[in-house]
Formats: structure tokens, C-alpha cells, sequence
């Protein structure tokens, strides 16, 4: 009796497991998130495109004109016309950045070379002997601007999805200008052809915004695309005063202009992350 208790014990076990096996639902085990680190420390360069605008050159109230004593001062009038400029840049940046989830913060810096310019006629155009308010302009005056480099100073703020990084970024940016007037010897009447002109350096301070993304390659290299805009306000160049450089020998020579500048830059670069 006990052996025939034993045994259909073992027949009912073997029937109900597979059943009860059959039953069960297996769940595959979950796929582990992916996950790229942000943190660290980095420097690349790279290089791309720049345009943008100048408003032109308007004499400031102590903009002079003539050389003689007394010259008279001229209200703010606007001198050239407003042009555009373009030009290629290239340069190194770095930067340190932290991970908090899938948040991004750190902060970046870079000088980049630039050689972005344009010029402008005077406002009546090539031919013009009068700008407005009656002040003196010789024909085939030019003014034009030179960018030289920039640099930035900026903080990030991104947003990590794995291997992208989708950044916004702004800041301080810095800039070397070359401001040049001069005039083409077209003949001036009374004073006959002049070939004289002026040219001055100055580096000036404005701010910088813009955004990009970032892809993570393998061994920590990262590359990136970039669109910054770079607002150079209004500034003052030409500034020796009455007669100021090259120009002492002609009267109706324009000095103590201001100007601004207007920069789009769309770059390009790759860079390597220490850790």
C-alpha cells in the first residue's frame, strides 16, 4: 500500500510539473541602459564659416573735420554706408563640464583667427564730395573693417542623450579689429589725387550666445557643431583727434568714428576628453 501511495505520488509530480512549467511566463531579463559620460575635462579645435554686419561708420559729436584750428565739431551723422562681411575661422578651445543625470553644465573657452572684413563707400555713394549736413567727403573715400580673432569666455548648459550632447552657451567675447579709411586717387578738385589713409587696431568687448551638439566617439574623442553669434557693440575708432595719422595733409579728414558689428559663426570641431 505504501508503494502504491509512493508512486502515484511521483506519476502526479510528473504530470503537473511540465504543466506548471508551461504556465510560468518567462521574462527576458532587461536590457541594461546605455549611458556615456560627460564628466570631465576637454580641448580640440576646429574651424568654419563667419558673416555678418556693420552698421558703417558715423562721426561721433567730436568727430572733426579739417585740419585747421578750431576745426568745427559735427553732429552724429552717418559717414559710409552699412556693409556686410565674411571670412573663414579657425582655432583651439577647452573646457570642464559636469554630469548630473541626463543635465550637462560646464564652462568653455577658445580663441579662434579670423579674417572676416568688408568695406563701404560713403553714404551718397563713390562719387559723393558732401555727406549729410554738408560735411565734407572726398570722392572714392572707403572705410572698411578687419576682424583679426575673436575669443569667448562662455558657460554651457546641455542635455545628454547617451552619445549626443544638445548644448546652449553664452558669455563674454573679445575681438581684434582693424578699421582702415583711405581714398582712391580719383581726383579731388582742389586738392588733386590722394592716395592717403588711415588705419587703427583696436580690440574691443561684447557678448557671445549660441548652441550646438556634440557626438561622443569612441576613446573620448568628441566631435561637435557649433553656431555662435557675436555682438560687438558700438564703439569709437580713429581717434588721434584733429588730423589723426596719415591724413594731417587733407582737410575734410573724419576722425573719432564709432561703429558695431554684427558676427554669425557656424563651426565645426573635434576635440579629445582627459577623463
Amino acid at each position: 500500500m505504501k508503494k502504491l501511495l509512493l508512486g502515484t505520488l511521483a506519476l502526479v509530480a510528473g504530470i503537473a510539473a511540465p504543466a506548471a512549467a508551461a504556465d510560468m511566463r518567462v521574462r527576458p531579463a532587461a536590457r541594461p541602459a546605455a549611458y556615456t559620460n560627460w564628466t570631465g575635462c576637454y580641448i580640440g579645435g576646429g574651424g568654419g564659416n563667419s558673416w555678418g554686419h556693420s552698421s558703417g561708420y558715423t562721426a561721433t559729436p567730436t568727430s572733426t573735420f579739417g585740419v585747421l584750428p578750431g576745426a568745427l565739431a559735427v553732429p552724429q551723422v552717418q559717414v559710409s554706408q552699412s556693409f556686410d562681411m565674411t571670412g573663414f575661422t579657425g582655432g583651439v578651445y577647452g573646457g570642464c563640464q559636469v554630469q548630473f543625470g541626463v543635465w550637462v553644465v560646464g564652462a568653455e573657452g577658445d580663441w579662434f583667427a579670423n579674417n572676416k572684413e568688408g568695406q563701404a563707400f560713403a553714404v551718397g555713394g563713390p562719387g559723393t564730395f558732401f555727406g549729410p549736413g554738408g560735411v565734407l567727403v572726398p570722392a572714392g573715400a572707403i572705410w572698411s573693417a578687419k576682424e583679426r580673432w575673436y575669443a569667448t569666455a562662455r558657460g554651457r548648459v546641455g542635455y545628454a542623450v547617451d552619445k549626443w550632447l544638445f548644448y546652449a552657451t553664452g558669455g563674454a567675447a573679445w575681438m581684434k579689429i582693424d578699421s582702415a579709411e583711405f581714398f582712391v586717387p580719383i581726383g579731388v578738385p582742389f586738392f588733386g589725387p590722394l592716395t592717403t589713409g588711415n588705419l587703427q587696431t583696436d580690440r574691443r568687448t561684447g557678448w557671445t550666445v549660441g548652441g550646438g551638439v556634440e557626438y561622443m566617439l569612441p576613446y573620448n574623442w568628441m566631435i561637435r557643431s557649433e553656431y555662435l553669434y557675436i555682438k560687438i557693440p558700438s564703439y569709437t575708432t580713429f581717434t588721434p583727434g584733429v588730423g589723426g595719422g596719415t591724413l594731417l595733409a587733407f582737410p575734410g579728414a573724419p576722425t573719432n568714428l564709432s561703429t558695431d558689428l554684427n558676427n554669425h559663426i557656424l563651426r565645426v570641431g573635434l576635440s579629445y576628453k582627459f577623463f
